[in-house]
């Protein structure tokens, strides 16, 4: 038997064009008890009132740490006012830089949870603040935007780096106008090129991640869980899913398990190398678990998922992935549109690209659809860079019912041989 204690307590403020609108910060408490029984095991939750456990529901050494737990604490509402400064000053920034609106959206979360068994007790505490800007520029009776995300411990860290996100926004409505209007996205098979720190890691999230993570290994549901142990692809490719990258504001210690969160290599040196398991799965395979059992919240049971997904660094950076390439596409954002564990076939769309022409950016793409097969796109990545940034996926991943979790990217500069693209309308 297990119980999972959790207070969480969540606070946003946006600013549209309507104006600014701030969140009353909300609070959850609740526990969960799992149970071995005949044939599996069985999960029951209770959401708490305040800091008030029902009487019984948890052993009196377990019961004395989990009040603490959900002790009342500080409100967000204490950081309201930095954060509002923060959004006002980067909004006139864009406006000052000749876009026609900059929405933004600042989301911070505080979470701390206790997992016990009879025999040991973790406690986890994690922080962390999530800004989302897209800026908006009108031309030519049109309108285009571009979107970037970052995160931060807390909101007196974000606001410590307000002279750099100042930059961020001018230098991406600079972007903006300097590169629309957009070309038409081109129907073929041609070079690909992901800069560092973009949108596009999702694509190894997607082929690599959720391929190997143990529930979808446990039952030979992927194309590479049939493949553990080969090699897929050049050694200059190693991509692994790390909770506790110090770069990664959204890192954390221990899993919603108890169990010590660390690095586990999914591609060493284009070799499949490891699953990303949680207890249940872990047993499953024979390994011990590896710190990737992650709840949602304190109302489900634990499942093996993905934090941060880095694809670790090699040589050069991106102006010199850039220099050989006549023809491609420069793509800064991905999102995903169909991946097939199975099979390993995918398609994405192209949210944010530009044409390369004799090794240099130009003008911004319509929208597209990148497609292809997860062994021959990785299969034909000729360089990986040295330079390195983290991106932060602020929607959050999805897996079956258990809705999004937190999740990052890291990712040097990439370059693929040749990956098909087309319009998306």
């Amino acid at each position: 038997m297990d119980w999972f204690v959790e207070r969480r307590e969540a606070a946003e403020i946006a600013h549209t064009r309507s104006g600014l609108r701030l969140q009353s910060p909300t609070c959850e408490r609740g526990l969960s008890e799992c149970r071995t029984i005949d044939g599996g095991t069985e999960h029951a939750w209770t959401e708490l009132v305040h800091d008030a456990l029902p009487p019984g529901a948890l052993p009196a050494e377990v019961a004395t740490r989990a009040r603490e737990v959900i002790a009342p604490g500080p409100l967000l509402t204490e950081s309201h006012e930095h954060a509002t400064e923060v959004i006002r000053r980067l909004v006139d920034v864009a406006r000052h830089a000749g876009a026609s609106h900059l929405d933004v959206l600042l989301r911070e979360v505080d979470r701390r949870t206790l997992f016990a068994t009879p025999e040991r007790h973790v406690e986890d505490h994690s922080r962390y603040a999530l800004l989302e800007v897209k800026a908006f520029h009108s031309t030519d009776g049109a309108t285009a935007d571009l979107w970037r995300a970052l995160a931060f411990p807390d909101v007196a860290h974000l606001r410590a780096a307000l002279p750099s996100l100042e930059s961020t926004v001018d230098g991406l409505v600079r972007e903006l106008r300097e590169t629309t209007p957009a070309v038409p996205c081109p129907t073929a098979t041609l070079p690909i090129v992901f800069p560092p720190g973009a949108a596009s890691g999702c694509f190894f999230h997607e082929v690599c991640g959720h391929p190997l993570e143990g529930d979808v290994v446990a039952r030979s549901g992927s194309y590479l869980a049939r493949r553990l142990g080969q090699r897929i692809a050049e050694p200059w490719l190693s991509v692994s899913d790390d909770p506790t990258d110090g770069h990664s504001a959204l890192a954390f210690a221990f899993d919603d398990e108890g169990h010590s969160a660390r690095s586990v290599p999914l591609l060493r040196d284009g070799v499949v190398a490891s699953p990303l398991l949680d207890a249940r799965t872990a047993r499953a395979l024979g390994h011990a678990p590896n710190g990737h059992g992650r709840r949602v919240d304190f109302r489900h049971p634990p499942l093996p998922r993905m934090a941060h997904t880095r694809v670790e660094p090699h040589e050069g950076n991106l102006k010199s992935l850039l220099a050989d390439v006549a023809h491609g596409l420069l793509v800064q954002h991905l999102t995903p549109r169909h991946m097939d564990l199975l099979s390993g076939d995918f398609s994405f769309y192209i949210v944010e690209a530009r044409e390369v022409r004799d090794g240099r950016p130009g003008r911004r793409v319509s929208p597209g659809i990148l497609g292809g097969n997860g062994l021959e796109a990785l299969a034909s990545i000729d360089a990986v860079g040295a330079d390195a940034k983290n991106l932060f996926a602020t929607r959050g991943c999805r897996k079956l019912d258990h809705g999004p979790l937190p999740v990052s990217f890291g990712q040097p500069a990439v370059r693929f041989r040749g990956l098909h693209v087309r319009p998306w309308r």
